[in-house]
This record gives C-alpha cells, structure tokens and sequence, in this order.
C-alpha cells in the first residue's frame, strides 16, 4: 500500500497526514484541553499524561502503518488541528475506523468530510472494500455519522468496553463497498 504522508484532500480546507513526531506536543495539549469530554467514551484518555506519551503513541503508530495494521491521520482543518481519524484495524480488507474532533469543530462536518475521505481513499486505492464503525450506544453523534455515511446498524454488543468504572454497550455498524 503506497499512500502519501500528507496529502490535500477534498473539501479544500481539510488535510489529513500521517502523524509526525512533531505533531506531538499540540496532540498532548489538544488532548489535555478535551480531557473531560473524550474520557466519557474512550478508554484511553486517562493513559495520556505527557508530550512523550503522545510522542511514543505517534512512533508505534507509525509503525503499524508501514505494517499496513493500521492508518492514524491528524485531522487539520484550515491549519488548525481538529482531532484524529484512524483505521484502528486493517485486517482483511477491512478497516475498523474510529475517530474524535474536538469541541471546537464538532458540528461542523469535519468527522463526515474525514471519515468519508478515508473510505474513498483506501476503497480507490483498492485497499479495503469493507468498513467498520463501533460507537457507544451513548454516542449519538457518532451512530448518525455512521447512519448519514450510508452504514447499517450490523449488531449491538453488551458491556464491550469499560470506560473508567463502568461498561458501555457498542452499536457495531458495517458498510461494504464491494460491487
């Protein structure tokens, strides 16, 4: 799979990159400022305590994407830093995509415009022809994501995941780009 680093995609004002090591002190601090709202449905907030632990998460998951098991984009919109987009997995012609913007551009199509980019870049590339989105079932903005993206609601998971002391059910919603 040979895909640029940086690429300009459409709509003209977003650019996804692959994250640089240089990327890691504005993604500690975007992190810090979002702490509260991202720790309410992601596991990961909370291990995220320093430049270094934003700088080594970028070096593994550069790692993994010359791997080809994952893709991890920095989401710019208009320059500015708006959150991440990943290919959590890519297994099998399938890529498991998760995603957070945020506060500041939620609301703005900018998860929709990111999210949409990444399925058409890898289904032209003929890369991946079968796509994943897991959401909270507490995560509404993230199930009519998935909905206006044309995905269907494949299954619900109970207690899939513990977020700080308590489990939170998934929507699992699957799109196939095959003929």
């Amino acid at each position: 799979m040979q895909l640029d680093f940086y690429q300009r995609i459409k709509p003209p004002h977003l650019h996804l990159s692959i994250q640089e090591e240089r990327d890691a002190p504005a993604i500690f601090a975007l992190i810090e400022a979002e702490r509260p709202r991202l720790r309410k449905t992601l596991p990961w907030p909370d291990s995220v305590r320093s430049v270094e632990d934003s700088l080594k998460t970028i070096r593994d998951n550069r790692i993994l994407f010359g791997q080809a098991k994952s893709a991890v984009y920095l989401i710019r919109w208009d320059g500015e830093i708006a959150g991440l987009v990943a290919f959590n997995t890519l297994i099998d012609r399938e890529g498991t995509i998760g995603y957070w913007i945020s506060s500041a551009f939620e609301g703005k199509s900018v998860a929709y415009a990111a999210v949409s980019c990444l399925i058409e870049w890898y289904t032209e590339a003929d890369v991946l022809d079968s796509f994943v989105i897991r959401c909270s079932t507490e995560n509404e903005r993230s199930a009519r994501l998935a909905e206006r993206l044309g995905f269907q609601l494949d299954t619900i998971v109970e207690k899939a995941e513990k977020i700080g002391d308590r489990y939170l059910d998934h929507r699992v919603y699957r799109l196939s780009t095959k003929g």
